[in-house]
Protein backbone atom coordinates (compact mmCIF):
# COMPACT_ATOMS: atom_id res chain seq x y z
CA UNK A 1 0.00 0.00 0.00
CA UNK A 2 0.78 3.63 -0.55
CA UNK A 3 1.63 5.84 2.25
CA UNK A 4 -2.23 7.68 1.90
CA UNK A 5 -3.72 4.59 2.72
CA UNK A 6 -1.05 3.72 5.65
CA UNK A 7 -1.86 7.26 6.95
CA UNK A 8 -5.68 6.18 6.86
CA UNK A 9 -5.50 2.95 8.22
CA UNK A 10 -3.45 4.21 10.48
CA UNK A 11 -4.77 7.37 12.10
CA UNK A 12 -2.57 9.68 11.28
CA UNK A 13 -1.45 12.03 8.78
CA UNK A 14 1.29 11.80 5.73
CA UNK A 15 3.54 13.49 7.51
CA UNK A 16 3.56 12.16 10.52
CA UNK A 17 4.47 8.60 9.10
CA UNK A 18 7.40 11.06 7.64
CA UNK A 19 8.41 12.28 10.75
CA UNK A 20 7.97 8.51 12.43
CA UNK A 21 10.38 7.15 10.02
CA UNK A 22 13.31 10.04 10.25
CA UNK A 23 13.02 9.29 14.21
CA UNK A 24 13.51 5.92 13.19
CA UNK A 25 10.27 4.37 14.55
CA UNK A 26 8.83 3.60 11.11
CA UNK A 27 11.21 1.68 9.28
CA UNK A 28 12.35 2.87 6.11
CA UNK A 29 10.51 1.66 3.52
CA UNK A 30 10.71 -0.37 -0.01
CA UNK A 31 10.21 1.95 -2.95
CA UNK A 32 8.55 1.38 -6.35
CA UNK A 33 10.57 2.06 -9.69
CA UNK A 34 8.68 5.56 -9.50
CA UNK A 35 10.10 6.33 -6.23
CA UNK A 36 6.83 5.45 -4.49
CA UNK A 37 7.09 4.06 -1.19
CA UNK A 38 5.17 0.85 -0.73
CA UNK A 39 3.74 -0.24 2.95
CA UNK A 40 2.69 -3.34 4.29
CA UNK A 41 -0.05 -4.45 6.77
CA UNK A 42 3.04 -4.87 9.44
CA UNK A 43 3.70 -1.28 9.13
CA UNK A 44 0.10 -0.27 9.73
CA UNK A 45 0.09 -2.34 12.96
CA UNK A 46 3.45 -0.66 13.77
CA UNK A 47 1.89 2.65 13.49
CA UNK A 48 -0.96 1.62 15.32
CA UNK A 49 1.44 0.65 17.81
CA UNK A 50 2.83 3.91 18.39
CA UNK A 51 -0.24 5.81 18.29
CA UNK A 52 -1.33 3.90 21.18
CA UNK A 53 2.12 4.30 23.19
CA UNK A 54 1.46 7.95 22.69
CA UNK A 55 -1.71 7.56 24.02
CA UNK A 56 -0.42 5.90 27.09
CA UNK A 57 2.04 8.61 27.78
CA UNK A 58 5.13 7.16 26.63
CA UNK A 59 7.31 9.58 25.11
CA UNK A 60 8.84 9.00 21.15
CA UNK A 61 11.95 8.65 22.41
CA UNK A 62 10.78 5.47 24.63
CA UNK A 63 8.68 3.98 22.00
CA UNK A 64 11.94 3.91 19.90
CA UNK A 65 13.80 2.56 22.62
CA UNK A 66 11.10 -0.24 23.12
CA UNK A 67 10.28 -0.78 19.79
CA UNK A 68 14.01 -1.65 18.60
CA UNK A 69 14.60 -3.98 21.63
CA UNK A 70 11.46 -5.68 20.55
CA UNK A 71 13.51 -5.41 17.25
CA UNK A 72 16.26 -7.30 17.80
CA UNK A 73 14.71 -10.11 19.64
CA UNK A 74 16.28 -8.58 23.30
CA UNK A 75 14.56 -8.29 26.73
CA UNK A 76 17.26 -6.02 28.64
CA UNK A 77 14.99 -6.41 31.08
CA UNK A 78 16.33 -3.86 33.33
CA UNK A 79 15.94 -1.03 30.82
CA UNK A 80 12.77 -1.98 30.60
CA UNK A 81 11.97 -2.15 33.79
CA UNK A 82 13.60 1.39 33.92
CA UNK A 83 10.82 2.39 31.71
CA UNK A 84 8.39 1.00 32.95
CA UNK A 85 9.03 2.47 36.52
CA UNK A 86 9.46 6.19 35.15
CA UNK A 87 6.64 5.58 33.29
CA UNK A 88 4.36 4.63 36.14
CA UNK A 89 5.37 7.65 38.41
CA UNK A 90 4.76 9.98 35.52
CA UNK A 91 1.39 8.34 35.04
CA UNK A 92 0.80 8.11 39.18
CA UNK A 93 1.91 12.04 39.09
CA UNK A 94 -0.53 12.82 36.32
CA UNK A 95 -3.39 10.83 38.35
CA UNK A 96 -3.08 13.22 41.32
CA UNK A 97 -2.58 16.24 39.39
CA UNK A 98 -5.82 15.31 36.70
CA UNK A 99 -7.92 14.58 40.31
CA UNK A 100 -6.78 18.16 41.89
CA UNK A 101 -7.91 19.72 38.88
CA UNK A 102 -11.09 18.31 38.50
CA UNK A 103 -11.92 18.94 41.48
CA UNK A 104 -11.08 22.55 41.07
CA UNK A 105 -12.74 22.41 37.99
CA UNK A 106 -15.82 20.89 39.26
CA UNK A 107 -16.03 23.52 41.76
CA UNK A 108 -15.31 26.10 39.56
CA UNK A 109 -18.66 25.29 37.44
CA UNK A 110 -20.88 25.08 40.65
CA UNK A 111 -19.71 28.43 41.12
CA UNK A 112 -20.18 29.78 37.50
CA UNK A 113 -23.72 28.31 37.43
CA UNK A 114 -24.52 30.39 40.65
CA UNK A 115 -23.18 33.50 39.66
CA UNK A 116 -24.92 33.23 36.27
CA UNK A 117 -22.57 33.39 32.87
CA UNK A 118 -22.78 37.20 32.75
CA UNK A 119 -20.50 37.32 35.92
CA UNK A 120 -17.99 35.17 34.70
CA UNK A 121 -14.91 36.55 33.86
CA UNK A 122 -13.57 35.95 30.48
CA UNK A 123 -10.25 35.23 32.00
CA UNK A 124 -11.52 32.85 34.39
CA UNK A 125 -10.80 29.07 32.67
CA UNK A 126 -6.99 30.25 31.95
CA UNK A 127 -6.96 32.06 35.89
CA UNK A 128 -8.31 28.00 36.53
CA UNK A 129 -5.33 26.48 34.37
CA UNK A 130 -2.58 28.83 35.46
CA UNK A 131 -3.68 27.86 39.05
CA UNK A 132 -2.29 24.03 38.32
CA UNK A 133 0.83 25.19 37.13
CA UNK A 134 2.68 25.97 40.00
CA UNK A 135 2.28 24.85 43.98
CA UNK A 136 -0.28 26.64 45.90
CA UNK A 137 0.70 28.05 49.59
CA UNK A 138 -2.02 28.76 51.75
CA UNK A 139 -1.85 32.03 51.28
CA UNK A 140 -2.17 31.63 47.47
CA UNK A 141 -5.55 29.38 48.11
CA UNK A 142 -7.29 31.73 50.43
CA UNK A 143 -6.74 34.85 47.83
CA UNK A 144 -8.09 32.69 45.38
CA UNK A 145 -10.78 31.43 46.88
CA UNK A 146 -11.41 34.80 47.41
CA UNK A 147 -11.16 36.28 44.05
CA UNK A 148 -13.18 32.86 43.44
CA UNK A 149 -16.14 33.71 45.28
CA UNK A 150 -16.14 37.54 43.77
CA UNK A 151 -16.57 35.74 40.64
CA UNK A 152 -12.82 37.59 39.58
CA UNK A 153 -11.98 34.35 38.20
Amino acid sequence: MQIGRLAKDGGVTVQAIRFYERLKLMPQPRRKESGYRVYSDGDVKRLRFIRQAKTLGFSLEEIRDILQMRGRGECPCGEVVSIAERHLRDVETQIRHLSKFRIELRRAVRTWQRLGQPKVSGNAICALIERTMSTRSAGVKQAMNRAFKNGAV
